[in-house]
């Protein structure tokens, strides 16, 4: 039987798709709603108020909000209700970025990131002031310094220091390079440690007498490149990207003597120390830092503290488990206003409570208990006072919970001396808060499935809500979904949280085909009470375009996913995928009981892990799913990062069998639907050889796919990469699951 190459039917459909456009269904009407809508600006939410930032004297609010000509700043006085416009940077020079904007100590005035500069605002003047800075590269890692006479900031990966008066600029570490990184983090730590918040990696004692930074050498990391297309010839760039089992950047912390030159010096770690998390936090008395040291394993988490003046360390706090520790969920310690005593969070009871601890380590008090935990997922988690933020004078404790549901955060506060905890948020939905400087007022941004994001300001004690901004929400007439929650069982008996989601129209006598929208990995949520374009999953687009193409979609968040503490996270360990699929299976055995599904015509979709999880479905049970999208998926767990895989795998030497089990590449031939493949071709977070390599396989194996490379993207897709995703995607499903 002759035959046509495989990779050439894939890059013929792909040019039909361009000729035809991916921006509308093949089988829809002209009238229906296109992806190419859905992702222009402000098509599903509108404008809102953003970056967020009370001063640290007062309470006014500094935040963003969008306007024809880009970000403008924004500042709200919650004492007065006055707002004003602090900064429109159109028009000034520099290209300068607003959602950079942080207070100063005393809260006079702002820094600002620019495009190789940095800018200081008067606040009460409206003044700008451009910073020296050390060359024309760019600038990250800024802050001011505790006085507020200088800035600080991370420079070709080196730490400067200028003085605002005179400008005159100091250096303040030496032998950064493409593989060191001094004050700033690399890859892998802003991925997997970091939330991708651009943590600064060092931090000024209260008094600014010392500098303590991290030290990461990636020289042994493996170097991987990157191809943009654009230019003639393409050009090559490289990021240090450590695979399991390989060498991890060699961190080290180190402190110096501001103002007094030196050499810095070496803070001891803890035996067996792998990683250390990119935050720290100083006594307010600035006599020690404390950091938090992880092993490799990720089974042991020290608090550990080090005195500068005596060059002492000591463990304060170690936490263990036989599974893992979710380092990635704990912060600093918080700090109380009498110096003496601080608050902590731990998963030691399986879900994340608040303790309270004295300074020298010893329990006070487990201040919340309950099969419920404290949200720590927030970017704020790196925040010095966050995710738990104490008011200035230690009574009150606020932070944001699953108490009531987890499919919902909540916002409360607990009274530290009595125990007594209170929910301040009654809407049902996600609510996100920050407590004002003066810690007598709240900021509380909401959404829920129907209700796009909601900013208010409220008082300490939740009452005299203002609204502050409301998102307008779509501005598309989209179809009228039904979006219902409901509960189910695994094949074990446990709780299952999903989300069933009907087209308009909706006809109970007819018969459905059904796409499974799932991620399935660890760290994440699907299924929540929030509005569908605050996160990562594009939960809206993905909802127009399959209702309206006659689907039914459906959601479930499987053991490991977030949210419901670590007893349901830990049936992962050791591979990464079985557990999951009979999670998502025990879904399908409840969808093949609705009269209205058509339990021969289910197709699945998944982006990152949940492409993973599409394409090992596919392949380990061919008869429950038809067909399925894979996006930027991995396809062999070797090849992605250290962190994030170990985790949950340990290494690859470890546990050879439990990679080989999840090894899709080794068993692509055995798929018997033809799946879609979609990748960033400039994904440096999980790297094009992941589906080059299954594709390969599948040639070798005369299987069929399809094929949708998105030149220069990245993991997130955007703008035109992600219209083209979500118009072949739907495309895809029209013809896949189309009637017998």
């Amino acid at each position: 039987m002759s035959r046509t190459p495989l990779w050439l039917l894939a890059l013929v459909v792909i040019a039909l798709a361009c000729l035809v456009g991916w921006g509308s269904a093949l089988s829809a009407p002209a009238a229906d709603i296109t992806a190419r809508q859905l992702v222009q600006p402000g098509a599903l939410v509108g404008p809102g108020p953003e970056n967020l930032q009370w001063s640290p004297k007062g309470a006014r609010l500094a935040y963003t909000l969008a306007a024809d000509s880009g970000d403008v700043l924004w500042l709200y006085d919650a004492s007065t209700g006055a707002r004003r416009v602090l900064l429109d940077p159109a028009g000034e020079p520099g290209a300068i970025d607003v959602t950079s904007a942080q207070w100063s100590p005393d809260g006079v005035a702002m820094l600002l990131a620019g495009d190789t500069s940095l800018w200081v605002l008067d606040v009460a003047a409206g003044r700008l002031a451009k910073v020296a800075a050390k060359g024309s590269g760019a600038i990250g890692a800024m802050m001011f310094t505790p006085t507020g006479t200088h800035v600080s900031y991370a420079q070709g990966n080196d730490l400067y220091e200028t003085r605002l008066r005179d400008g005159h600029m100091r250096r303040l570490t030496t032998g950064g390079s493409q593989a060191v990184f001094n004050g700033c983090l690399d890859w892998v730590y802003n991925e997997e440690l970091a939330t991708r918040a651009a943590q600064p990696g060092y931090a000024w004692s209260p008094d600014g007498k010392w500098l303590m930074y991290m030290r990461l050498d990636d020289s042994r990391v493996h170097n991987d490149p990157v191809t943009d297309y654009r230019t003639t010839p393409p050009t090559v760039t490289y990021t240090r990207y450590p695979t399991a089992g390989t060498p991890n950047p060699v961190v080290s912390l180190h402190y110096l003597a501001a103002g007094k030159g030196g050499a810095a010096r070496r803070i001891p770690l803890p035996k067996g120390t792998e990683y250390v998390l990119p935050f720290y936090t100083w006594a307010p008395d600035s006599s020690e830092v404390f950091s938090i040291s992880v092993n490799r394993a990720h089974t042991v988490l020290k608090l550990n503290a080090f005195d500068p003046a005596r060059g002492t360390s000591r463990t304060v706090i170690t936490e263990t488990d036989p599974a893992w520790v979710n380092e990635n969920y704990y912060a600093a310690p918080v700090f109380l206003p009498d110096g003496k005593r601080f608050l902590w969070l731990s998963e030691r009871s399986g879900f994340m409570q608040l303790y309270l601890y004295s300074l020298k380590g010893k329990l006070l008090s487990q201040l919340t208990d309950g099969d419920w935990l404290i949200d720590t997922t927030p970017y704020g988690i790196l925040t010095a006072g966050k995710p738990v933020q104490v008011d200035p004078q230690g009574i009150w404790a606020y932070f944001n919970t699953t108490e009531k549901s987890p499919l919902e955060r909540q916002l409360c506060r607990l009274n530290i001396d009595s125990g007594k905890m209170q929910q301040l948020s009654q809407t049902a939905g996600f609510h996100e808060a920050a407590l004002s400087g003066d810690g007598t007022y709240l900021v509380d941004q909401f959404s829920a499935v129907a209700t796009p994001p909601v900013t208010s300001i409220l008082k300490a004690d939740g009452s005299d809500a203002t609204e502050l901004g409301r998102c307008a929400g779509p501005s598309l007439n989209l179809p009228k979904v039904s979006r219902d929650f409901l509960t189910i069982k695994a094949h074990d008996g446990t709780e299952l949280y999903a989300q069933i989601v009907k087209p308009e129209g909706f006809d109970p006598a007819k018969k459905y085909p059904v796409v499974i929208h799932w991620y399935g990995g660890p760290g994440l949520q699907m299924v929540s009470n929030r509005y569908g374009t605050t996160n990562i999953f594009n939960l809206i687009e993905r909802d127009t375009l399959y209702t309206q193409a006659g689907f039914i979609v459906w959601r479930l968040d499987n053991r490991g996913s977030f949210g419901r503490g670590h007893a349901f996270e830990t049936p992962i360990l050791g591979q990464l995928g079985p557990v999951a699929l009979d999670d998502q299976l025990a879904g399908v055995d409840y969808l093949k009981t609705l009269p209205y599904v058509d339990a021969a015509r289910i197709g699945t979709d998944g982006k990152s892990f949940g492409g993973f999880l599409t394409l090992y479905a596919l392949i380990h049970e061919p008869a429950v799913f038809r067909c399925g999208v894979a996006g930027s998926s991995p396809t062999n767990w070797a090849w992605y990062d250290t962190i994030y895989t170990e985790r949950y795998m340990r290494t690859p030497a470890e546990n050879p069998d439990g990679y080989a089990a999840t090894n899709l590449v080794d068993v692509a031939a055995t798929i018997e639907a033809a799946p879609l493949i979609i990748h960033g071709l400039a994904d440096t977070n999980v790297h094009l050889q992941n589906s080059v390599n299954f594709i390969q396989a599948l040639e070798q194996a005369d299987r069929p796919f399809v094929f949708v490379p998105l030149p220069n993207e990245d993991h997130h897709y955007e703008g035109d990469g992600l219209a083209t995703a979500l118009a072949a995607s739907v495309d895809y499903f029209s013809e896949r699951l189309a009637g017998e």
